[in-house]
């Protein structure tokens, strides 16, 4: 066994020695009315030269007088260090409380920095949240002014299409159905603007139900087939029957699973593939559900961000797949109200797979959140 040895820190020790060398040159160590440090020194210095000079008298037999005080310190001269005592404890207590007051103002100003950049961060934070609040209201505001005209737009588009005030020739057929589809396309923008802002305003909600998510899965498989047959992708639903009930908003699933599917059709390939499965092996309360795709894949330093709101995994000005970045941001808060979460594996060039799990219908969880 190897004895201990005694470690000495170099550094720290060569640090304390500058900091003491700094100290002796300070006019402040050496002031006995500003640095108490330095009085307390003196007086605890004062006893050793009486102490030492008692002894050495009365092991000579000497008595104590100043001539025969002289006589010992003449022979004895090592007496004279003894008699500096005062002044060396003095000097060294005065450059102990010079290095404490120099560490106490550092210490002061330290704290004087943090609470000024504290505040400062606060006045920051307030800032950002009323533009944030300001935002959330603006896309609020213009979303609803939006939403008014276009749905008279797309009521005239339908009217136009059903030939009611006079027949269409294939060009203007042609020219209605771009339109109500660019109709289609923008009132999808607009209920995402919606969603986003009610949900950081926190009046989006969820009712949990027993809900069958076959049934909501056929209904987003059916809403985008045209789409999906449109691009030559393959649309399958691969959910095994018999699942569980899960705890959900009917209402809000669909919207997430019609947004996943969407997008694995948009970032696919003609002749791709895109299903949606489940994980039928786990037993606990929830079940994990698969959006597969056989796309173009999303690379490795994008997949922590593809949540963030406006995010896009092409933002360049020319970039070919629309949108407005905030499906995915939509789709992660409803999993989350829903006590569920969504995440994503990808490979470029070979596909991608999102992952989200509900909670599935048994006794704990009827009693937790639908009695509730």
């Amino acid at each position: 066994m190897d004895k201990p040895g005694l470690n000495i820190d170099f550094a720290s020790f060569a640090q304390v020695v500058r900091e003491f060398i700094r100290a002796l040159c300070q006019k402040r160590t050496y002031n006995l009315f500003k640095n108490w440090y330095c009085f307390f020194g003196i007086l605890w210095g004062i006893p050793i030269p009486f102490v030492t000079l008692g002894i050495d008298l009365l092991s000579s037999g000497l008595n104590v007088t100043l001539s025969n005080i002289n006589h010992l310190i003449s022979i004895h001269p090592f007496q004279i260090i003894f008699l500096l005592h005062p002044l060396f404890f003095g000097v060294v207590f005065g450059a102990m409380g010079t290095i404490r007051q120099t560490k106490q103002q550092k210490i002061e100003e330290f704290e004087k920095n943090l609470i000024k950049k504290n505040l400062e961060l606060e006045l920051v934070n307030k800032k950002l949240k009323e533009l944030d609040r300001l935002k959330s209201n603006f896309l609020s505001m213009v979303s609803h002014e939006l939403r008014t005209p276009l749905t008279t737009i797309q009521g005239y588009i339908s009217f136009l299409i059903s030939e009611k005030s006079g027949s269409l020739n294939p060009g203007q057929k042609e020219c209605l159905r771009l339109s109500e589809e660019s109709a289609i396309h923008l009132n999808h923008l607009i209920e995402e603007l919606l969603d986003l802002s009610k949900i950081e305003a926190g009046e989006f909600k969820v009712n949990l139900r027993p809900v069958d998510i076959l049934e909501v899965a056929e209904k987003a498989k059916a809403s985008l087939q045209i789409l999906a047959n449109e691009q030559g992708i393959t649309l399958e639903n691969s959910l095994p029957k018999g699942l569980p009930l899960v705890l959900a908003d009917a209402e809000r699933i669909l919207q997430v699973i019609t947004n996943l599917l969407e997008n694995a059709i948009k970032f696919n390939r003609a002749g791709g593939k895109v299903s949606i499965a489940a994980d039928t092996s786990t037993q606990n309360e929830k079940i994990v559900f698969c959006i597969l795709d056989t796309g173009i894949g999303i690379t490795q330093d994008k997949l922590d961000r593809i949540f963030d709101k406006f995010y896009q995994v092409d933002s360049s000005g020319k970039r070919k797949y629309g949108g407005c970045g905030l499906g995915l941001t939509i789709s992660k808060r409803i999993l989350e109200m829903h006590h569920g979460r969504i995440w994503v594996e990808s490979t470029v060039a070979k596909g991608s797979k999102f992952y989200f799990e509900l909670l599935t219908l048994n006794k704990n969880t009827k009693r937790d959140f639908i009695i509730q």
